[in-house]
């Protein structure tokens, strides 16, 4: 090799030991930037692998959930544990929607928060045993006498019987009166349907709410009772059994705490009693359905049957009759009821200065006491309403 050659090349390796600081900042710099592409590189090829083969196998993928909010409350998430195609036991996480009420009608009502509080604005003394006024529009109980106590609903029972059965009719349903009259009790009041008689829903609702009639009563519920059994052979016995308890269901979903019914027309049996404040909760439920509210309000009616029996019911609840002396302008229903035990009873509603009032008036002594208080209450009522 020549001098100048050699001269050269000792040159060149001289330079490249004497590098400045600044070159080697940016020759390190250069490497890491290189190392850096060729990591993203090995990744990507990493993916695609994982993406080829998910294509022929799952891949368990494992959800991190900490730290994020439910966006929908309604459902719920449980674990669930399966056998994936392995032969392994996996544990996934399973949503389930939560289930929608059976009735919303009763649960519009359950959700009502009825409050008794210590003192009430209407300042009284009534005769009869049991009472409560309550201010429907503002949610206001105005007025109570004993209304947790047990008390006998007598008739006032066919507010519910109706609601019931109104809720669980099908379409152009047919009621035949049946061997479940033998069930009707001596002395009842009756609506004066007969064995083979055929009625449409708004007549046996209304054979129930305006004449009051234990009969249409027992009809309705075996009737019904066989549709929630889907039993057409189904026993009148075994029927209304059924009914009855269709409507312990309905008074348990709307928040009745103190009540149990054993028969559909209020005869008395010391199974079958209530508080004036339940009834409050079932007269609520029942001003859900308007045929029924349409029945309530109706002093009069003539009627023929599906059958051809012609019948004519005259409405037991004095208030909305205009030719009575306890006729009260502003009254649009609901029920009366009677019997020895219950005393006089009736479950009265009124409408006036925009606000709907219900006033439940129990175990009067007398029928002229029980008209008395209810109308001095009701005249309470909407003094209070209009002075707030």
């Amino acid at each position: 090799m020549s001098n100048s050659k050699k001269n050269r090349n000792n040159g060149t390796k001289r330079r490249k030991k004497q590098l400045s600081p600044e070159a080697k900042r940016r020759q390190r710099a250069a490497q890491a930037k290189i190392g850096s592409f060729l990591g993203v590189a090995v990744l990507l090829v990493g993916v695609i692998v994982l993406f080829k083969m998910g294509s022929s196998v799952e891949v368990p993928l494992e959800i991190q959930s900490e730290g994020y909010v439910c966006l929908a409350p309604e459902e719920e998430s449980e674990s669930q544990t399966v056998i994936d195609e392995n032969g392994e036991a996996v544990e996934v996480q399973k949503i389930t929607e939560a289930p929608l009420p059976e009735d919303p009608l009763a649960e519009n009502i359950r959700k009502i928060n009825i409050t008794l509080p210590e003192t009430y604005p209407i300042d009284m003394i009534i005769r009869s045993e049991y009472a409560i006024v309550y201010d429907s529009t503002a949610n206001k109980v105005l007025y109570a006498k004993n209304p947790d106590e047990k008390c006998y609903p007598a008739s006032t029972t066919k507010i519910l019987t109706s609601a019931v059965t109104i809720k669980n009719a099908p379409d152009g349903m047919v009621f035949r009166v049946g061997d479940e009259q033998s069930m009707v009790n001596e002395g009842s009041s009756l609506a004066m349907v007969n064995i083979g008689s055929e009625l449409d829903l708004q007549m046996i609702v209304d054979g129930m709410m305006i004449p009051s009639g234990n009969d249409a009563s027992y009809c309705a519920a075996a009737n019904i009772g066989r549709i929630l059994g889907e039993d057409d052979s189904l026993s009148a016995d075994g029927a209304v059994k059924l009914f009855m308890e269709e409507m312990n269901k309905t008074l348990k979903n709307i928040g009745c705490e103190n009540t149990h019914f054993s028969v559909p027309d209020g005869f008395h049996d010391e199974d079958h009693y209530t508080t004036v404040k339940d009834m409050l909760r079932v007269t609520l439920y029942a001003q859900q359905f308007p045929m029924l509210l349409d029945s309530a309000a109706t002093p009069n009616k003539y009627v023929t049957f599906l059958s051809g029996e012609a019948v004519s019911w005259e409405n037991s609840n004095k208030l909305i009759h205009d030719y009575s002396d306890c006729y009260y302008m502003y009254a649009n229903g609901m029920k009366t009821g009677m019997t020895d035990e219950a005393g006089y009873c009736v479950v009265a509603t009124a409408r006036r200065f925009d606000h709907d009032v219900i006033c439940i008036v129990f175990g009067s002594s007398a029928s002229d006491i029980r008209w008395n208080d209810t109308i001095a209450l009701l005249d309470a009522a909407f003094v209070q309403i209009r002075a707030s």
